[in-house]
């Protein structure tokens, strides 16, 4: 799966020729003579034996590298392809208008998922996994580099971090400056009287902090083309070669630019340098569904897997943040693109087409926030979605001049799979279409869903475990996508009868939720749920009094059971939790040492996990501190580097042989500066926790663990819902008591 260089042309060109010459012929030949003149047992033989090749070839390692993996990618491409070509050419069939329109739905929802299977298989067949290339010795060669840090609303806090960490990277101090882009306080915003002392306040407070840091501040007249603006507008008042751009809430580490920048000397056409989006803490879905299981990280697919295969197509584009872009290929085309409210991906779209290339980086080198609530979630996949299928409906990547074909596809795999909230909603109404509205959605015997269906769906999720399972347990997405799906159709929608419509909307990042609660989201997923359980005892009717149908009754009963399950675990992601931490904590290691001037010894343990304010410390054995006193600890990061912190014993508890040591540290200017080194400053500790994170456990043990997760839903669902009538009632007893007691009083 490794590849040094880009310059494998000719392989990667024999690579793509070799899948779709070979994907194509098989198929032709299938399509020409197979469904023509085999019989319908010879089909279940030839579509199990090829499902047999697949689950053999996933399991020898030798498949899993390039370019053998493309064996086993050919055969679970073949497998689905043979399965459309049935549903196709076999199961459209007319029976009433009103069935028509059903099957139809229902087809071109399948026809959707499988094209998004085919373009994931071919952007992944071959991923490339480049390093960091080598700065010159004489570090009057390196490039000079602007970190541009735009913000908008974010707290003071927050913003004050990535400047402190921006301020401590590993590159000469001359050849790099730093420029703090502040939209939230510009001269329209102070000038206008209902947010004039706001604005006023903000300017005044976020200038003294970039001139106590020593960074530059620069805001403008006007909020225009949002966060595009903001940078272009920075871009006319600085003068660096390269432009760093990190979002105020991306931390970078020490080696963000010593790690990134030696790619532009590398080549002259190279126009970014993306690497990935790390977030500290998880995002609603996983933190909500934590209690469940080993929830994997949403953008791990994309920033561990997807992202390697974009790479060797040179497709790999801008996210927004953690990036470096030559600054002369950005006034090539104007700066950063504003047609579209995801402006990083556009301008990425544009300079491919004009030839240049990018490059990605796969180690985590900035630590970001996620979104703390799923209102909050939404409003980010909104306008991602928006852009996406903006930039699609505006610059048809298929049909765009200066791109290579890979890229098309690319870009235009990008673009369309935003569109599967239109799929998901037809996939969770499919059954009850047919068991309660009675409509025809589904033409096809038990013995032709075993030969064609089945070894589809297996496929389908042993290739989907082969491409993504280090970055994604199977059935995962299934859940991810579920909660997205209703809440993303309307602005889709949206977009497509007026694709110049949407505007930019700032995702908030620290918000803290004072108890735990049920987002107001959940309703719609109650619906679902409600609306598929209807269908269960509607089969069981049919069933009895219909069985020239039972074969559809099955299916569509067995559909319907998978969608209540997703739907109940789907209620999972919507119980919001209790978030009052100003800093998130970390996973850690590594040894400590605890000086304790009371008892002037010293107490050796290990870190378990860690924060701006505060770490976790594990003791073996019996330990003298007690909870309040002062401590002095020394810490190594995994440079080498030691550092000294002041310390307080906040908790102390003992866990078996062990005690457990909470402490928080002793905080002034010297001692946050450091402790921010140390805390962000670490590549090593992001990439530990990033690669730790979401290692399969077996298919077995994660279906299981999925079934548990929906009974578990269900429980809590059922338990909201009787406290939920139990003091509405009270309410209304409260209430009528009150008004009787009022009417007798009056009386």
């Amino acid at each position: 799966m490794n590849s040094p260089t880009r310059s494998q042309g000719d392989l990667k060109n024999k690579a793509a020729r070799g899948i779709l010459v070979l994907s194509i012929l098989v198929s032709i030949i299938y399509l020409a003579y197979a469904e023509n003149y085999l019989s319908l047992t010879v089909q279940f033989l030839i579509g199990w034996s090829f499902l047999g090749i697949v689950i053999i070839l996933h399991r020898i390692n030798v498949f899993r590298q390039v370019p053998l993996r493309l064996v086993f990618l050919v055969f679970s491409a073949l497998i689905s392809f043979r399965y459309l070509l049935w549903r196709t050419f076999e199961t459209l069939i007319y029976t009433g208008p009103f069935d028509l329109i059903g099957m139809t739905l229902l087809y071109l929802a399948e026809a959707y998922a499988l094209t998004i299977h085919f373009l994931g298989i071919y952007v992944n067949a071959w991923p490339i996994k480049h390093q960091s290339a080598p700065l010159p010795d004489n570090p009057d060669k390196f490039p000079t580099v602007d970190i541009l840090i735009p913000t908008y609303n974010e707290s003071e806090e927050i913003i004050r971090i990535t400047l402190t960490a921006a301020t401590q990277q590993e590159y000469p101090k001359d050849k790099f400056k730093i420029y703090l882009l502040d939209d939230g306080s510009t001269v329209a915003k102070r000038n206008n009287p209902a947010t004039s002392a706001a604005a006023w306040e903000r300017h005044y407070r976020f200038k003294r902090m970039a001139e106590e840091l020593g960074v530059n501040y620069i805001t403008r007249e006007r909020n225009i083309h949002a966060k595009a603006g903001n940078i272009n507008h920075a871009l006319k008042y600085t003068h660096g070669e390269l432009a760093a751009v990190l979002d105020c809430d991306h931390v970078p580490t020490r080696v963000f630019l010593k790690e990134t920048v030696g790619w532009f000397l590398k080549d002259e056409k190279l126009f970014l340098v993306q690497t990935p989006h790390f977030f500290i803490n998880p995002t609603p879905v996983e933190k909500n569904l934590s209690d469940f299981s080993n929830v994997p990280g949403e953008n791990d697919m994309f920033y561990k897997v997807i992202h390697q295969g974009l790479d060797f197509w040179n497709s790999s584009y801008f996210c927004g943040s953690a990036a470096v872009l030559r600054r002369s290929c950005l006034e090539e085309v104007g700066g950063i693109s504003g047609q579209t409210i995801t402006e990083d991906a556009e301008t990425s779209f544009v300079l491919h087409g004009r030839g240049y290339n990018s490059v990605y980086i796969g180690t985590p080198m900035t630590c970001g926030l996620s979104p703390d609530t799923f209102d909050d979630y939404i409003v980010q996949r909104t306008r991602w979605a928006k852009g996406m299928i903006q930039l699609f409906m505006l610059d048809n990547p298929l049909i765009s001049k200066g791109l290579t074909f890979s890229q098309r596809l690319c870009y235009f795999n990008s673009c369309f799979f935003w569109l599967f909230g239109l799929s998901r909603i037809v996939f969770y109404l499919a059954p009850a279409a047919f068991l309660i509205l009675g409509l025809k959605v589904y033409n096809a015997s038990i013995y032709q869903v075993l030969v064609y269906g089945v070894p589809h769906v297996i496929s389908t999720f042993i290739v989907m475990d082969f491409l993504y399972g280090r970055a994604r347990q199977p059935f995962f997405s299934e859940i991810y996508e579920s909660v997205q799906s209703i809440f993303l159709v309307p602005a889709i929608l949206s977009v497509i009868l007026n694709p110049r419509k949407p505007t930019f909307e700032i995702t908030p990042k620290g918000n803290r939720l004072e108890a735990n609660y049920l987002s107001r989201h959940a309703s719609t997923f109650f619906m679902l749920a409600v609306v598929n359980i209807v269908t269960i005892p509607l089969a069981v009717v049919k069933w009895i009094n219909f069985p020239l149908f039972r074969d559809v009754i099955l299916i569509t009963f067995c559909w319907a059971v998978f969608n209540i399950l997703l739907a109940l675990i789907s209620l999972g992601a919507f119980w919001e939790k209790k978030q009052v931490r100003s800093y998130h904590r970390a996973k850690a290691d590594g040894p400590v040492e605890a000086y304790s001037p009371r008892l002037d010894m010293t107490i050796r343990g290990e870190i378990k996990d860690i924060s701006l304010t505060g770490m976790g410390i594990e003791i073996a054995g019996s330990s003298p501190l007690k909870e309040g006193e002062d401590l002095t600890l020394e810490v190594f990061d995994s440079y080498g580097d030691r550092y000294n912190f002041p310390a307080k014993v906040q908790r102390h508890i003992r866990k078996g042989s062990k005690v457990f040591c909470g402490v928080e540290f002793v905080m002034d200017k010297e001692i946050y500066s450091r402790l921010v080194k140390f805390v962000y400053g670490d590549t090593r500790r992001w990439s530990g926790i990033w690669e730790a994170r979401s290692k399969s456990t077996g298919t077995l043990d994660e279906l299981l663990a999925f079934f548990r997760m929906g009974v578990k839903a269900s429980m809590d669902c059922f338990i909201y819902l009787n406290k939920s009538a139990f003091f509405g009632i009270k309410r209304y007893v409260v209430s009528a008591l009150g008004k009787a007691q009022t009417l007798y009083e009056k009386i």
